[in-house]
């Protein structure tokens, strides 16, 4: 037993010895992939870790919190909530995130306390002191406590003045004291200034207004009864909710952004699980004299199969502890990326390092574990299955798939399969069935490849009689002659590229679609903001009286004030939007599913109706002429829908409606923005420094129409920057598996190439006839990875993206991508084939062929 043990090793050592390229590019194709993946996941790990400390920090000891929405509610409200049976205490909050003026990108979570209801909720403690602080420090004007971990690294102290932009003036405080790390302090990942609730209520035109209030129960009080009774007495647009209720609207809020990186994570752990398969491949082949004489002896065919799948498992290993290491170097810079694209869709954040997630690294070993096993069943049971004589009679056994009619049905079913799959609707809100069409598409194109390298090689064989010398000939031969093995690294290119090109099409689509939208519906040629409009979360609000003075200016045709606030709806959270619709609808634009856009907007109106956004419509199910209930202020309202509109501003989805009709319902909630239309004859850059001068002083930004068109342009690319890095990293293991294949390809052929160089062939031409056969393979995956990339995009546009966000994208392939993508999968495979080609040409010629 103990010399049959011994004899199996000692094949795992030898095959490992012969072949440390090999061994090592699959070591590496393993790490990248999981680093890939590892790195996106401890990304996304850290950012939802951070919103959860940031909510946990401020919720304190509560047991519920009492919210509705940006809207917030009157401060009166408190009394009703303190009166309420099993309530003990209730603390009244302003939250608001304010930008640090002349600190670019720097911005604080502002909290605003009532002074006397905090000490039952939440605990601060001043820089150099041991006791609780004595927050009645706060009550001196313009005054703020400031965490210790922001005030030191921007060299700030206690005396020191910050300012806040606070809508769009600019505020002065002076710092009265430093907060340790701990409890609300470490919200925002120490970004946070603690204020007294009426100085917070002034500086941010909330007077009488309250964001939340939070609850201590009595001991007897059950919260789920507490909150029963609290939702009778209060108005039905508030929220009573325990404070982990907000982690999980953050989760679901951040769900589909987080599931579709994780996918594309993914691929390359499928990329480099055809690399081990390859391995794997090529090591039974390259072993089996070995395999045949362990038979011989007795070792039974599980074992051999049990060694491979064991070398497998050795390699997947490695590679995947590797990858671990590597991944978390790589999650800090991903980190940043996916942190600024959160911050541009959803709201501020701020995560200053990566979260080391023990749950997280065993799952990225487990996946890079479960792929190496999952790849190296087939050939380890192949080896398992030889035969004695199969085994040392090599011609027996062709190197290349016997069934490749059987691989093509089996490849044909799988992509009938997708199809199938991307006919289905969403599971609740995730596209499992979509993403389930994408693996199919991808493994029903795998499953081809060796019909398509057949066909190929046929061509190439008649193109190559035409040619004289031969080269064609021969490189046909090798490509037909050894498809088995080709045909999995074609696959894992193809892969890869059709990863690159289906994100590419659909990337380039989206952009595409939103220009589209951009010029038709950013009409205004001047657009007036906060300074702060552009930080995710900040409330940002024009001065009340700036709309006149603006109206009154000459030059200036008409103006639309536009606001926007966040609000509950049917349990998912929107944005109501509220603007003059006959400014709209005379000079605007907006984009309808159907209808005239000038005739809905005037309809809408005139019967006090609303218009939706297409993520709303196909979110609730909604259609046009349907009635719909909103929760205001006022109580619940019914409004009949007039038209639904095309929108790629939110993923939550938008409902808007006439000014006057919001005022109605929610009352006046300021104006965010002032979409200007000047006369034939005004200048934009007179008409500019005259609204500055009318803002007398006010922190606003007047942004020109074309301006505001390449900064949201800008955010959208910014928004897909992570994938640019994934895509790249597929690609490398793609090209991984070309070299990996292209070198045991030319250590088998030795005594072949021994021959024609003792026939004539110059190592230069055996140099080109490897490269060739690199570049080949390359141009092989390139065809099969536009057409796979095709399907891919459409995958990914009309089903994807279609059920996890709402949008329409119109589909548009670039001939770009053609050119880009051959270049880089010819230079790829060329550099992959570099180093197998300058080894071939080198062979010793009577080292080759001793054996004839």
């Amino acid at each position: 037993m103990i010399s049959r043990v011994r004899a199996l090793l000692l094949l795992l050592g030898r095959g490992v010895e012969h072949s440390p390229v090999r061994t090592t590019l699959t070591i590496f194709g393993i790490g990248i992939g999981v680093a890939a993946f590892a790195a996106i996941q401890l990304a996304n790990r850290s950012v939802l870790a951070s919103f959860h400390r940031t909510i946990d920090a401020v919720a304190g000891r509560s047991a519920l919190t009492v919210t509705a929405g940006e809207v917030g509610f009157d401060e009166t409200l408190l009394l009703t909530v303190r009166a309420a049976k099993g309530v003990q205490s209730a603390a009244p909050l302003v939250l608001n995130v304010a930008p640090v003026d002349g600190r670019p990108g720097e911005v604080l979570l502002v909290l605003g306390v009532d002074l006397l209801a905090e000490e039952a909720f939440r605990e601060y403690l001043l820089a150099g002191q041991d006791e609780a602080v004595d927050l009645k420090i706060l009550l001196q004007p313009e005054t703020l406590f400031l965490s210790r971990p922001f005030a030191t690294t921007h060299g700030l102290a206690v005396g020191d003045h910050i300012t806040l932009l606070t809508g769009s003036r600019r505020r002065s405080f002076t710092i009265r004291g430093l907060l340790e790390p701990r409890g609300p302090a470490r919200a925002l990942e120490g970004h946070l200034a603690l204020m007294d609730i009426a100085t917070a209520q002034e500086s941010f035109d909330r007077i009488g207004r309250l964001d939340r209030i939070d609850l201590v129960l009595e001991e007897t009080a059950g919260i789920d009864t507490t909150a029963t009774e609290l939702a009778q007495v209060l108005p039905h647009h508030l929220t009573i909710e325990r404070p982990e209720g907000r982690n999980q609207q953050v989760e679901k809020m951040l769900a589909a952004f987080r599931l579709n990186l994780n996918a594309l994570s993914a691929i390359s752990l499928v990329v480099a699980a055809f690399v081990i398969y390859n391995t794997l491949s090529l090591s039974v082949i390259q072993r089996r004299r070995q395999i045949g004489i362990l038979r011989s002896l007795g070792v039974t065919g599980g074992e051999v199969a049990a060694l491979f799948i064991g070398e497998a498992l050795v390699l997947g290993g490695i590679g995947s502890l590797m990858g671990l290491g590597l991944g978390y170097l790589l999650a800090g810079q991903v980190l940043n990326t996916v942190s600024r694209t959160i911050s541009h869709l959803y709201g501020f954040i701020r995560v200053t390092a990566v979260e080391f997630d023990p749950f997280t690294v065993l799952t990225a070993f487990g996946l890079g574990l479960s792929s190496s096993l999952l790849a190296a069943l087939h050939p380890s049971l192949h080896a398992g299955r030889l035969t004695v004589r199969e085994a040392l009679d090599p011609g027996l056994a062709s190197p290349h798939s016997r069934r490749p009619a059987l691989l093509s049905l089996l490849g044909l079913l799988l992509l009938s399969g997708a199809y199938w799959a991307s006919r289905q609707g969403a599971v609740g809100s995730t596209p499992l069935f979509g993403y389930v069409a994408l693996v199919l598409l991808v493994l029903g194109g795998a499953l081809l490849t060796p019909s398509a390298l057949l066909g190929f090689s046929w061509a190439i064989r008649n193109l190559g009689q035409r040619v004289p010398g031969g080269t064609g000939l021969l490189l046909a031969s090798h490509l037909s002659g050894y498809r088995g093995r080709h045909a999995v690294a074609v696959a894992a290119m193809m892969t890869a590229l059709g990863m690159l090109i289906g994100l590419a099409i659909m990337i380039g689509s989206f952009r595409g679609t939103v220009e589209v939208w951009v010029q038709e519906t950013i009409r205004a040629d001047l657009v007036v903001t906060p300074a702060s409009r552009f930080t995710k979360g900040v409330r940002a609000i024009l001065p009340s009286e700036l709309s006149d003075r603006v109206r009154a200016i000459a030059g200036i045709a008409a103006v639309d004030p536009f606001t926007g606030l966040k609000i509950a709806f049917r349990g998912r959270e929107l944005l109501l939007a509220a603007g003059d619709f006959e400014v709209v609808a005379a000079r605007g634009r907006l984009l309808f599913l159907r209808g005239d856009s000038s005739a809905i907007l005037r309809g809408a109106k005139a019967q006090e109706g609303i218009i939706i956004s297409e993520t709303v419509a196909l979110t609730h199910g909604i259609h046009s002429g349907d009635q719909v209930l909103i929760h205001t202020p006022n109580g619940a309202a019914s409004f009949p829908v007039a038209g639904i509109f095309y929108d790629y501003t939110t993923d939550g989805g938008k409902i808007a409606m006439d000014r006057s009709l919001f005022r109605r319902h929610w009352g006046e909630q300021g104006i965010n923005v002032l979409a200007v239309y000047l006369t034939s004859d005004a200048d934009p850059d007179v008409m500019t420094e005259r609204i500055k001068r009318a803002g007398e002083g006010a922190a606003i930004l007047v942004m020109r129409n074309q301006d505001l068109k390449r900064r949201v342009l800008e955010i959208f690319d910014q928004t897909f920057a992570v994938t640019h890095a994934l895509r790249i990293i597929a690609v490398i293991v793609a090209a991984l598996g070309i070299l990996n294949v292209l070198w045991a390809s030319v250590l088998e052929r030795q005594r072949e190439i021994g021959i024609l160089r003792s026939v004539g062939a110059s190592r230069g031409q055996v140099f080109r006839v490897v490269l060739q056969e690199a570049g080949l393979l390359g141009l092989l995956a390139e065809i099969l990875g536009v057409i796979i990339g095709l399907f891919l995009a459409l995958v990914l546009i009309h089903v994807i993206n279609k059920q996890s966000f709402g949008w329409s994208i119109l589909f548009a392939f670039p001939p770009t991508i053609l050119v880009t993508s051959a270049g880089l999968v010819l230079l790829t495979s060329l550099l992959a084939g570099f180093l197998p080609a300058l080894y071939a040409s080198r062979v010793n010629i009577a080292d080759a062929v001793k054996y004839e």
